[in-house]
């Protein structure tokens, strides 16, 4: 695979998403173990603060397309200039995040260019001059190793949080603005409005204390015992996705990568066994309590204390505990 790295960047309202960084500290640490360059693509308008902070971020090469068509994100512009950059960059790896832009542009661009592309993986190591990854299926319960040796570039989704955040080392890297001109009128979709989805006021990625629910409480009718224990800590109620499909809580409560990421300063996990997608997005809370009848729960590996035994026994010797 010897050959060069390029990261996509992610950002919102000018700040760079910590997926961005996760990806960088893997790169550079291929990068070095290849003698290969780390580049970082970032899409959008308006890129100057963001470029500056890429710049000494430990990359060899900063790629900004700035286009004022790209102010908000569009799937089709992101497509048409990931491509455009991976055909003259010439990457044999592209590193992006397991999530809403890396599911929709990823397998459009590896499509376009010829190549593979390989989603949800959770670790990446190399081999030698292969790569190997490693990836969930089947809710989090096993994971596969594949290793990849198929037509390049090779282009991986990585969940957000399964890899740590390192941080390189600065370097002066170069910024180069390529020429890609983007012709409205050739466009299929555009952008009417952005909505933001009504949470009835909760925000639970503010929340200080969070106890959140999974599939392994029971039953909806268990909720408010789960509630009783929020409210005796002062923290707030959260979900797992099984939770909100089966609509035991409205979805402004879930925690997953494809909702709503958290640090709170502590996770109570109620019956949540631990898929990849929940782990990703409240890993790096500060300190992790797991309660699950399953001692061999996923959920474990990364709780700081756990408790094995039936939560509905468990919570309401925390309740009484909290309240004393």
């Amino acid at each position: 695979m010897k050959g060069d790295i390029l990261v996509i960047a992610e950002h919102r309202n000018a700040v760079l998403d910590n997926i961005t960084w996760e990806l960088i500290g893997k790169g550079r640490s291929l990068a070095d173990q290849w003698g290969t360059r780390l580049a970082v693509l970032v899409v959008g308008s308006e890129l100057d603060a963001l470029v500056d902070n890429l710049k000494s971020s430990g990359v060899d090469l900063v790629i900004p397309v700035q286009h004022s068509l790209l102010k908000d994100y569009n799937a089709e512009l992101y497509t048409t200039a990931t491509a455009q950059v991976c055909r003259d960059f010439n990457p044999a790896l592209v590193l992006m995040g397991y999530t809403y832009l890396g599911m929709e542009i990823g397998p459009a661009v590896a499509v376009r260019l010829g190549g593979t592309m390989v989603s949800n993986c959770c670790e990446l190591e190399a081999e030698g001059d292969h790569l190997v990854v490693i990836r969930s299926v089947f809710g989090g319960t096993l994971q596969v190793k594949t290793r990849l040796v198929g037509a390049q570039p090779d282009m991986l989704s990585i969940v957000k949080g399964a890899l740590p955040r390192d941080t390189p080392a600065a370097r002066d890297a170069v910024v180069e603005f390529p020429a890609i001109d983007f012709d409205e009128k050739r466009l299929r979709s555009r952008i009417l409005e952005i909505l933001a989805i009504d949470t009835g006021g909760i925000d639970i990625t503010k929340a200080k204390i969070l106890v959140s629910a999974g599939r392994g409480i029971g039953g909806p009718d268990k909720i408010q015992l789960l509630r009783d224990l929020a409210d005796a800590l002062g923290g707030e109620l959260a979900c797992s996705r099984p939770v909100a499909d089966m609509c035991w809580l409205p979805a402004a409560h879930q925690v997953g990568i494809s909702a709503s990421t958290v640090t709170p300063d502590v996770y109570i996990a109620c019956g949540i066994s631990g898929a990849s997608q929940h782990i990703a997005a409240m890993r790096d809370s500060g300190r992790i309590i797991a309660i699950n009848k399953d001692p061999n729960a996923p959920i474990f590996r990364v709780a700081h204390y756990g408790i094995v035994g039936d939560v509905l026994e468990v919570i309401p010797a925390l309740i009484e505990q909290a309240k004393s």
